[in-house]
């Protein structure tokens, strides 16, 4: 079990140094086209691309997020920060589900345990627009939604607008008549 493991671990360190270290080229092929690749033919001259450094994007930060003040006791403080959320999950729509809903309009519900703390907001995210926020129920209802398939997805910020949790993603599909026979 163990050679398996070590002989697994080089494996994959050495996918991870050679994708790290490729390099890209471009050459005309016989009819005159620009291909691109990482294995050139030894036949043609290939010029190697010079490739940028990849960015990476720290954390997402809601810039429309205001901080609230709110003044609590420092002994509610400390016992709530010791609690922490153990389980965030949208309990409707079920992931996949189909509802019938002619004027687009969709009551969608969450389960948080433990309970929301106060000073804590839930933000309600479809098709990856902020459509509910700073919200203190686990309930919302959305209007006016196209007929398709969406996502949705909350998060659960504290007062300086931080994630704290995230839920599951569900995909859902409204139903609605259509005029066209």
């Amino acid at each position: 079990m163990r050679n398996v493991i070590l002989l697994l671990s080089i494996t994959l360190l050495s996918t991870v140094f050679s994708i790290s270290n490729a390099k890209i080229y471009s050459w005309k092929d016989a009819n005159g086209k620009t291909v691109y690749g990482d294995n050139p033919p030894e036949h043609n001259k290939a010029k190697e691309i010079k490739t940028k450094e990849l960015t990476i994007v720290p954390g997402f930060k809601d810039p429309s997020f205001s901080p609230k003040e709110i003044e609590v006791k420092k002994e509610e403080t400390k016992q709530e920060e010791a609690i922490g959320y153990e389980a965030f999950t949208v309990a409707y729509p079920k992931d996949d589900e189909a509802i019938r809903a002619n004027d687009g309009n969709v009551t969608v519900a969450f389960q948080l345990s433990p309970a929301l703390k106060s000073g804590d907001s839930i933000f309600i995210y479809v098709d990856g627009k902020k459509l509910v926020e700073n919200s203190k129920a686990l309930s919302a209802s959305l209007s006016t939604l196209d007929r398709g398939t969406h996502s949705m997805f909350a998060v659960v910020r504290n007062n300086n607008g931080d994630v704290l949790l995230n839920s599951d993603t569900v995909s859902f599909h409204i139903l609605r008549n259509s005029i066209i026979k």
